[in-house]
């Protein structure tokens, strides 16, 4: 019984980690026209004190997402833990820089649906779920099945910024036809996990259902936040 717990938890790693490498080279893809590309070049100038901070600790957790999985695969337990307290750090630095960037680049005008839309997404979708997700991983950490599934709806958290930059800067599409592909690119990355679980062992694990109930639940509390006049006020300083 053991080994059989082994093999699962050592095929759930490897799905981890590889959905963990797909993330981080998503984001490099995503930011590169607007960050890594011009702060290369000499040209780059933040938007707020708190971009260059934020991007660390974002790129850091998403890194941690691939290191972990890879130290579980390769037995690395010890490691394994010891790397856990590092990310602790780092998402609570990922969250504080975070918010505070957004925070920091509001009012905004009406016509910036990245801060406007995006903003409100972020604020009240994907960092509540983060943190949420975040906690629950915590909580269930000496149950590496749980563990593995709730770290992955926090290394998604983000998604819906990464495809919006990537619909944008490589699809080149208008913002009316961005905002629904949005949820649903954030939807198929939910889903990937479930599918997962189905394919790999014909049933699906509760943290998977979990994960798509809270995607569900966030997303019907955040847009009439976002698109309500109360939150485009704030955004826009009520211009």
């Amino acid at each position: 019984m053991g080994e059989a717990i082994m093999v699962n938890i050592t095929a759930d790693a490897r799905f981890m980690r590889n959905t963990g490498i797909v993330l981080l080279l998503l984001a490099v893809l995503a930011f590169a026209p607007r960050y890594f590309v011009p702060l290369v070049s000499g040209s780059y100038a933040p938007p707020s004190p708190w971009m260059h901070p934020h991007a660390i600790f974002a790129l850091m957790w998403t890194a941690i997402f691939v290191v972990q999985p890879w130290l579980i695969v390769s037995g690395n337990v010890h490691w394994h833990k010891r790397v856990g307290y590092l990310a602790l750090l780092v998402a609570i630095g990922n969250v504080i820089s975070g918010v505070a960037l957004q925070l920091d680049v509001l009012p905004t005008s009406a016509d910036d649906f990245s801060n406007v839309v995006g903003g409100g997404f972020r604020l009240f979708h994907s960092t509540p779920a983060f943190v949420l997700f975040l906690c629950l991983a915590i909580g269930m950490r000496r149950r590496t099945d749980w563990h593995l599934r709730f770290m992955y709806q926090t290394a998604i958290a983000a998604i819906a910024t990464i495809l919006g930059r990537i619909y944008l800067f490589y699809g080149h599409l208008p913002e009316n036809i961005i905002s629904p592909l949005i949820p649903i690119g954030n939807l198929a990355f939910v889903l990937l996990l479930p599918v997962y679980d189905f394919l790999k062992y014909r049933r699906v694990h509760p943290a998977s259902w979990i994960g798509l109930a809270a995607f569900v639940v966030f997303q019907a509390i955040a847009s009439p936040i976002v698109f309500s006049d109360f939150w485009i006020n704030i955004a826009t300083g009520g211009g």
